[in-house]
């Protein structure tokens, strides 16, 4: 039931990407139209290799792989000072050399997921919200309410997302150690949906925000 919400969630920020697409189109935000479209067309491919027993671990270990560097090429367009967009635009090279070494030589391409380069695509997801935290808290930026920038709400998402993650993937291999992973993959698959319908509800609130802040300007 909770896979059908979190399928029927994301389905729909896609669809509301395409009908709100030309009061994206002139911002940062217009690149989630390709990225979700991507997004959904994994997420039923891999439900039906699931279904059919197949594994998924060579699909997902490259969409996550996609998703950290979409993630990180967002926050190049929306964090101002300098260091912060270089180290944004410089941890994806970096990134994917790293998930090559680890599935190479380390986890695999299609016998586990990619765990260990996972983590540290998720810290680093973590540490650019706190940067855009931190930069929208800057005394020149006060005159911008945070809860009206549609990149705070895809911020908060992705924060509560990845912080969430880090804590399920670290509380399934504490299960896995005790011999209790049935139930551990139970639990993993409730929370992670649950953080999914999170996310997904948070980008389509950002998408019909910057309809809304479209139609404020015009009308000023």
């Amino acid at each position: 039931m909770l896979t059908n919400i979190y399928l029927l969630v994301q389905a729909s920020s896609f669809l509301v990407c395409i009908l709100l697409y030309r009061s994206l189109r002139n911002t940062p935000l217009k690149f989630f139209l390709p990225f979700l479209f991507i997004t959904l067309a994994v997420e039923l491919i891999g439900y039906w290799l699931t279904s059919k027993e197949i594994k998924n671990y060579a699909l997902f270990n490259f969409f996550t792989t996609l998703e950290f560097v979409f993630y990180s090429f967002l926050f190049s367009k929306h964090l101002k000072t300098t260091v912060f967009k270089k180290l944004t635009i410089g941890f994806i090279p970096f990134y994917i050399f790293l998930v090559f070494i680890n599935l190479q030589f380390v986890q695999g391409y299609n016998v586990t997921f990619h765990t260990y380069t996972f983590l540290l695509g998720s810290f680093f997801v973590v540490l650019f919200c706190c940067l855009f935290f931190y930069e929208s808290v800057l005394p020149e930026h006060l005159d911008h309410p945070l809860a009206k920038q549609p990149f705070f709400w895809v911020c908060t998402g992705l924060l509560l997302f990845y912080m969430g993650s880090v804590i399920i993937n670290a509380l399934f291999e504490y299960l896995r150690n005790y011999d209790l992973q049935q139930e551990g993959k139970k639990i993993y698959g409730i929370i992670n949906q649950s953080l999914n319908v999170v996310l997904y509800s948070a980008f389509i609130y950002a998408f019909i925000l910057c309809r809304k802040n479209k139609k404020t300007y015009s009308s000023q």
